[in-house]
């Protein structure tokens, strides 16, 4: 039986709020490193953005949040976090990334985030294209993408094709920079850690 990628993260949104950070040293570097690239006037879009926890944490360092994800109960846990924070300048939204509005010229996001998020999109190249149209000129896009390595590439995408996991595709660190060289991204930083499978890279968008 397939399920639908919305049930699937809808049914797992309070068990994954409750699962702790696979590699916390990891994740608290991307954070160090994203938060000196933002300023106090950007305004920000988190695609993917889960629970919130990421958005959250980068709130007090901008003026304004966008962060989005189609799972409602997801969004419905950010939420409740952002209330018990405190915070006011986030804008939590049930929305694939898909379906938000490509902000007008001169109103272009600062950066762009997809933590978690670009190995379970759909269209890789259309999904880059939108960021790139949702950045202003020298904004910037930050991404940390699950790199499956070994039988992990072949089984893991295996149990999305027979529905028992949302879709994932088999992606590299490689890949990643060649698709976003090709729409009109400079890398400005790419970064592994020791251990853990995932790729995080800062890419500018060169106009």
């Amino acid at each position: 039986m397939f399920i639908k990628p919305t049930r699937f993260w809808n049914l797992m949104a309070r068990s994954y709020a409750r699962r702790p950070v696979q590699n916390q040293a990891a994740y608290e570097y991307k954070l160090d490193i994203t938060a000196r690239h933002l300023s106090p006037q950007d305004r920000i879009l988190e695609f993917g953005c889960g629970t919130g926890t990421t958005a959250l944490i980068h709130a007090p360092k901008v003026a304004h949040i966008d962060a989005i994800d189609y799972s409602s109960e997801m969004i419905s846990i950010a939420r409740e976090k952002a209330d018990a924070q405190g915070s006011k300048n986030i804008n939590f939204e049930v929305s694939a990334f898909e379906c938000w509005p490509i902000p007008a010229k001169g109103q272009q996001y600062d950066a762009v985030l997809a933590m978690s998020i670009l190995h379970l999109v759909l269209d890789l190249d259309a999904t880059l294209d939108r960021v790139r149209s949702s950045l202003k000129e020298g904004g910037l896009f930050f991404s940390s993408t699950v790199c499956l390595e070994g039988l992990e590439k072949f089984v893991i995408p295996a149990l999305g094709t027979i529905g028992l996991l949302p879709k994932i595709r088999a992606l590299t660190q490689e890949i990643l920079v060649e698709r976003m060289q090709a729409h009109g991204f400079e890398i400005e930083q790419k970064w592994r850690p020791e251990t853990g499978s995932t790729a995080f890279i800062i890419a500018r968008n060169s106009g």
